[in-house]
């Protein structure tokens, strides 16, 4: 009942505000009364506060998850920003509310969270940096990535083209080859190659054709010393 409850409160504060959301219409919205709401909520607040620990939770265990596993640090980046974007896709109300709403916790809980999203963005920032030499600051590369994963919640359609699958390789395309065709590229430098090969084949195919002009050893072809014709076998 609980996480229920909380599902329906993010949809509710994500439509309607936190502040314009009142506990009657989300008892309302559930079938329930007030009562056994406040049996698992104190308060709107405390439903507010659950709502962004649960949300600060799923993103810290899957990057637990990725730190642990053995894949080389340009593959856990990947599965970083796979990570992300399938949780705003999954969890699109909460994270809608996560984002709006920080400034409607109190200042205590606040902090708490601003702590844990700094200790977030250090964890990602271990693995850029185990990436090797980069372009910009580890820092820049860790606001640019999370930046573009969590904003997908602003535009994200459930019924469109696009799943998180798709979002995320188009990110993951866009952060390691940058925003041109690069595949384009790809095929053009191989086709250059190949043609590059098939000259050199050529050559050598027109190299091994043609007859040796230096006449065999012991041949019987006759030898010319001076002016006189020596064949073999005469003298």
């Amino acid at each position: 009942m609980r996480a229920e409850i909380l599902t329906t409160a993010a949809e509710l504060f994500r439509a309607r505000g936190y502040r314009a959301t009142t506990l009657e219409e989300l008892a309302r919205r559930l079938g329930i009364s007030k009562k056994t709401l406040y049996g698992h909520f104190r308060s709107k607040e405390d439903l507010l506060a659950a709502i962004f620990h649960r949300t600060m939770s799923l993103v810290e265990e899957g990057l637990a998850t990725i730190r642990a596993s053995r894949a080389a640090p340009a593959e856990q980046l990947r599965e970083v920003i796979r990570h992300q974007v399938r949780i705003v896709v999954a969890e699109q109300a909460f994270l809608t509310v996560f984002f709006a709403e920080e400034a409607s916790l109190p200042i205590r809980l606040r902090r708490a969270i601003a702590r844990r999203k700094a200790r977030y963005d250090h964890a990602v920032e271990a693995i850029v940096r185990r990436c090797g030499r980069l372009a910009v600051h580890p820092r820049l590369v860790v606001f640019a990535l999370l930046g573009m994963s969590n904003w997908t919640h602003k535009w994200y359609a459930a019924r469109g083209a696009w799943d998180a699958e798709y979002i995320a390789a188009g990110f993951i395309a866009l952060a390691e080859h940058g925003y041109t065709d690069w595949r384009a590229g790809q095929r053009d430098a191989a086709s250059r190659r190949v043609r590059r090969l098939a000259a050199e084949l050529e050559v050598l195919a027109l190299t091994l054709d043609t007859p040796s002009r230096r006449p065999r050893s012991g041949s019987g072809s006759p030898r010319r010393y001076g002016t006189r014709t020596i064949s073999p076998g005469r003298r």
